[in-house]
């Protein structure tokens, strides 16, 4: 080989490795880079998870404040791992909630969760409710939502303002029973009736037997048919009844009750029972005359036969074993009557088929996120899971609404019934330890199954009702009801007594409507197409 070829294959070999070595490093290089690129990436991964490992801090203010949580209760602490959050709970006097929250307010401070205890529109015109997107809500609390719906779907609308949900609605257990008709039985036995009386006709012919037939057999012409607890629902038994300034939605628009001609042709039907004694005439001082608001003591003196006005709890008369008695005003009238008989009856069913006593409605107090939780949306997740988890798991729901299994309750039977072991302990302790401060809201169907023979009686009692109507609140109600309120029951109880002839109705329309009525028949419509968002 020449030495020029030599000198060519010797400069081609040494390109060739220089090539390969270029190459080799070319990757090394660009190993090296990637590495580092995924050194980064990792690091940065793992800041986040870090982060989103951490504790979320949440403001609570969303449980009645009857005493000051410890934070290192078993509750507590069981809360704040579960959900990986920290809570700073908020003390605020439950008898000076507003004007101690008001004075955080005015100094800027808010919390991220709280009950809502003031108008809606208050909150948000000053800055303080967030909205909650509905779609949010069904998302991360589907069970909560889904109970919303079944209970009463109008709910949605009390936390609403300008079409937007502005909080999480609850549920009262209670208000979805209405109140009670109750009648004595021994006195329909003696008079000979043995159908309880289910319509008008029949209310009338058992209280013409009980003002005349000597129902207590005391040889005296003493006892009378009804007083002032059974007249709201006689009067719904021709609408909603009207004998306050209670609203009612006709035709789409709000309107008072009150003012209704259905309630001129009942206040016509109650003149008449007056006339005809059937009606005790001390019914003006009511036959409630001391003590607890549900007593009656014409009822527990055998003054009248029927009443109404209190709840399935308080006058139930099945007995669950042990030293069960009964409900306090079933007891009540035991020691006046030991030998007296008590049956659940139905309200009136009027002329047109209508029927119902007054309710209260199952509507409670809502909770709020705060408008500076809301810039965080890890806080409002936390809170709508953990409201979910109260409607899922109804052990985790007993803990945070009942205290400790075995200390504060216990399951009695695998229904899940259970039975309440700390009945003696103060709210204030009830607070201290955790209890009733992370349950949010009740859940009414896990009510019903650990109080399950409770809710199955008073589902065996359950009739039809008259829930309030839910509208804004608006200041030229609160400013005038009170006069509007006694001007109704003042013309409502002269009619009764034919002190007013009942064609004077059409005058108490017209004065009801000039002093306020129609100024806040305007007022409540233009805020309650706002809160549909209409």
């Amino acid at each position: 080989m020449s030495l020029k070829k030599k000198r060519y294959v010797a400069g081609m070999v040494a390109l060739s490795v220089l090539t390969i070595l270029g190459a080799a490093c070319s990757k090394d290089d660009a190993k090296e880079a990637a590495n580092t690129e995924a050194a980064k990436s990792t690091a940065a991964a793992t800041d986040t998870a870090k982060k989103a490992e951490s504790p979320v801090t949440i403001d609570w203010l969303a449980y009645n404040s009857y005493g000051e949580p410890d934070p290192q209760s078993d509750i507590f602490k069981m809360v704040e791992q579960k959900f990986n959050a920290k809570f700073n709970v908020w003390y605020v006097d439950s008898q000076k909630w507003k004007d101690q929250l008001n004075v955080k307010f005015a100094a800027g401070e808010m919390p991220d969760v709280l009950q809502i205890r003031d108008q809606i529109p208050k909150y948000v015109d000053n800055g303080i409710l967030a909205p909650i997107p509905e779609e949010t809500i069904r998302k991360l609390a589907p069970t909560y939502a889904a109970t919303i719906d079944k209970y009463d779907k109008n709910l949605w609308n009390s936390v609403k303002y300008n079409g937007k949900l502005y909080g999480l609605p609850s549920i009262n257990l209670s208000g979805d029973y209405p109140t009670v008709v109750l009648w004595r039985q021994d006195w329909l036995d003696n008079v000979g009736i043995t159908k309880i009386p289910e319509t008008l006709d029949e209310f009338e012919a058992a209280l013409l037997k009980f003002r005349n037939n000597d129902p207590d057999k005391n040889g005296k012409k003493d006892t009378y048919g009804l007083s002032n607890f059974s007249i709201p629902f006689v009067l719904g038994a021709y609408g909603y009844p009207g004998y306050n300034a209670n609203y009612i939605i006709k035709d789409g628009k709000v309107t008072f009750a009150a003012i209704q001609p259905e309630m001129k042709e009942a206040l016509t039907l109650l003149n008449k029972w007056y006339k005809e004694e059937l009606i005790d005439p001390e019914f003006l001082t009511g036959e409630n005359t001391g003590g607890y608001w549900a007593d009656s003591q014409a009822f527990y003196n055998n003054r009248i036969g029927l009443t109404g006005n209190g709840m399935f709890y308080q006058w139930r008369n099945e007995l669950f074993g042990g030293d069960d008695k009964g409900g306090g005003q079933y007891q009540n009238f035991l020691k006046s009557q030991p030998n007296g008989k008590i049956v659940f009856g139905k309200p009136p069913v009027g002329p047109t088929g209508k029927s119902g006593t007054p309710a209260w409605g199952v509507n409670s107090t809502a909770v709020g996120i705060s408008t500076k939780a809301a810039k965080d949306p890890r806080k409002v997740e936390t809170v709508l899971k953990m409201l979910e988890t109260a409607f899922t798991d109804y052990d985790y729901y007993l803990t945070v609404l009942r205290g400790k299994e075995g200390k504060d309750w216990k399951k009695v039977d695998a229904s899940g019934k259970v039975q309440i072991l700390n009945q003696g302990a103060s709210t204030a302790d009830i607070s201290k330890q955790g209890i009733q401060v992370f349950n949010i809201m009740n859940n009414p169907d896990f009510d019903k199954k650990a109080d399950s023979d409770l809710y199955r009686f008073a589902d065996s009692k359950k009739t039809t009702g008259y829930p309030p109507v839910i509208v804004p609140a608006v200041d030229s109600y609160s400013q005038r009801v009170g006069d509007l309120y006694k001007l109704a029951t003042e013309t409502y109880y002269k009619i009764i007594l034919g002190e007013l002839p009942v064609s004077s109705f059409d005058d108490f329309v017209a004065k009801f409507k000039a002093n306020g009525g129609d100024q806040i028949e305007k007022d409540v419509n233009a805020e309650y197409q706002k809160m549909l968002g209409k």
